[in-house]
């Protein structure tokens, strides 16, 4: 292939993460070069499987696509360095487009379109890109943009590409064409720390952040995930998450895409996720990703039709809280080598923490339901975890911060490699996001940072990570206590087992004289009275226990994590 260089081996077999970095900042990579590797050495291997149409390539035909990409989207004017607004639905050309931009040296900013028209139109005015590549909605969404919030949220495009035919005033990208007129472009190789593309966070607990991420950053991520859990060439990955897909590529296995609607996790059907697990690249599935909403009705499917997963080696999820029972569910399905792994960590740090299902089952669930948290495992290779005081303004250095002792449950910051450095916003509340989720460890501007997670916790004395809750969502009472969520919703749902029925706390009123509400969804076991739920370990403090007509209000992207801010509003509106 014209352009690329020859083989390069980025990681080996227990390879640490600085091992892996420092390899990937010497040889100044680009992220895609990880899929172009696989082509070279391995390129009949598939490389993915979308079973909504069938669609099927290898890598070395990925490889093909992403070069050929690469040369289209510059013969259409994107530059490298340009900032490009993807949006793309479907998991094909979500793997080829970005790694096309990687390719070609563009930064393709990933927002959530399920955030809501205005985060989206307050993302892109902060990102100013100067190409919008996207499906013919995203093309309607710049003229909405336009025309309901202003022209400045789109005034920095210059160059409008629509990926699936034709839109006024809009070039189209012809992605299913091998046309004899495009060429091989060349890899574009840059710096390690150099930008490769902008993720933001859902907005689910504040305003959507962007978070930068560097070629050297996502390459060393891609190599973690697959050294920590041992996956290979010739393991089948469904995806049911699009950005897991992008490492999925990178490790060099095999990609199915479910027949499902990628934007609502909650909402696949089950069949078709059996599908994908069973069939989707012509053999059964190795492993699989998926948000806690998607494999809870899944874990209750496979229990109810009594089948069995005997060559899932893997399960992994993340994106919000994972409880027990769900490992207990998924367990009984897999072989007795395979495992249900929950990575704990966020769009600005991952991988932290990890933890198997069966050490789970065994080791700390019994704490769990006792109200001790949620044990998310060890930590990731290359990463430092710190407790300090809970404490809601900005800590400019670490010598600010108080650092608890081993046990005391407080805020967990985190640094190492997998970490980011700030947050893509130069604007006055970019900056006040930096101050308030950064902390330095020491004078040194250069010097390591550590990232506050906005989570509660701590470590026991293996050395292992506690979570207990986001720490926007503690409730402070009058006599100085404090209750966090999750440690009082596993009690409290104790006394809903088999149900499916969740608890969540909330806190009314002012913080340090709030009053503890309790919300049980209504379902199969009635919700539990308040004197049941006081004499729960440590809920003698509830002051309210209210029954939820239906699910409670969730998160756009992983549809799993209880917007709580929306129970407290319906408890203050009715009393």
């Amino acid at each position: 292939m014209s352009g690329l260089s020859g083989p390069v081996t980025l990681s080996g077999p227990n390879k640490t993460v600085r091992e892996i970095v420092d390899a990937v900042s010497h040889l100044q990579p680009n992220a895609c070069e990880l899929i172009h590797e696989v082509a070279r050495s391995d390129g009949a291997l598939l490389a993915f499987v979308d079973a909504a149409t069938g669609r099927r390539q290898t890598f070395a035909q990925l490889s093909t696509a992403i070069a050929k990409g690469a040369s289209r989207l510059a013969r259409l004017g994107v530059r490298p360095g340009d900032r490009v607004a993807l949006f793309v639905a479907d998991g094909p050309r979500f793997v080829t487009l970005v790694n096309a931009l990687f390719h070609v040296g563009a930064v393709p900013v990933l927002i959530d379109p399920g955030m809501g028209v205005d985060n989206v139109a307050s993302c892109i005015r902060e990102q100013q890109p100067r190409v919008l590549l996207g499906i013919r909605k995203a093309q309607v969404l710049r003229l909405l943009l336009a025309v309901t919030r202003g022209r400045n949220a789109m005034a920095s495009v210059r160059v409008n590409i629509v990926v699936d035919g034709w839109f006024p005033g809009a070039i189209t990208l012809r992605t299913d064409d091998d046309g004899e007129r495009d060429s091989y472009h060349a890899l574009h190789r840059q710096p390690a720390h150099h930008t490769a593309a902008v993720l933001y966070t859902s907005g689910s607990t504040g305003a959507p952040k962007g978070v930068l991420y560097t070629h050297g950053m996502l390459a060393a991520q891609a190599l973690s995930i697959r050294d920590m859990f041992q996956i290979g060439r010739g393991d089948v990955d469904v995806c049911c998450f699009l950005p897991f897909a992008l490492f999925s590529v990178a490790m060099g296995t095999t990609a199915v895409f479910p027949a499902m609607d990628f934007r609502f996790p909650a909402k696949a059907k089950p069949e078709a996720i059996l599908q994908a697990l069973r069939t989707g690249a012509d053999k059964p599935a190795t492993s699989a990703f998926a948000s806690p909403a998607l494999w809870e009705p899944f874990s209750q499917y496979l229990m109810a039709h009594a089948e069995k997963l005997p060559h899932l080696k893997r399960v992994l999820t993340a994106g919000a809280p994972v409880r027990p029972q769900l490992h207990e569910r998924l367990l009984q399905a897999l072989p007795d080598d395979g495992d249900v792994f929950t990575p704990y960590g966020a769009t600005e740090a991952l991988p932290v923490a990890f933890m198997g299902g069966r050490a789970v089952v065994k080791e700390t669930a019994t704490a769990t339901r006792a109200g001790q948290g949620t044990c998310v495992g060890a930590l990731a290779p290359g990463i430092k975890v710190k407790i300090i005081g809970l404490h809601d303004g900005a800590i400019e250095s670490l010598r600010d911060a108080v650092e608890l002792p081993q046990g005391a449950t407080g805020e967990i910051i985190v640094e190492g490699l997998g970490v980011t450095r700030a947050y893509d916003d130069k604007s006055e509340r970019g900056k006040a996001a930096n101050a308030l989720a950064k902390i330095r460890a020491n004078d040194d501007v250069d010097g390591p940072i550590w990232h506050r997670m906005g989570d509660a916790g701590y470590l026991d004395a293996g050395g292992r990570l506690w979570f207990c809750g986001r720490k926007a969502h503690r409730v402070e009472l009058a006599n100085g206590a404090v209750l966090h969520s999750l440690p009082v919703e596993a009690v409290v749902e104790t006394l809903l087992e088999g149900s499916g029925q969740r608890a969540a706390l909330v806190g009314i009123g002012e913080r340090g004289n709030q009053r503890a509400v309790v919300f049980v969804e209504e379902g199969s076991r009635p919700v539990p009275s308040l004197d049941a739920v006081r004499a729960l370990p440590g809920c003698a403090a509830i002051d309210q226990v209210r029954a939820f007509a239906g699910s409670f209000p969730v998160d756009r992207r992983h549809n799993a994590k209880i917007e709580r801010e929306r129970l407290v509003l319906v408890a203050m509106q009715s009393g």
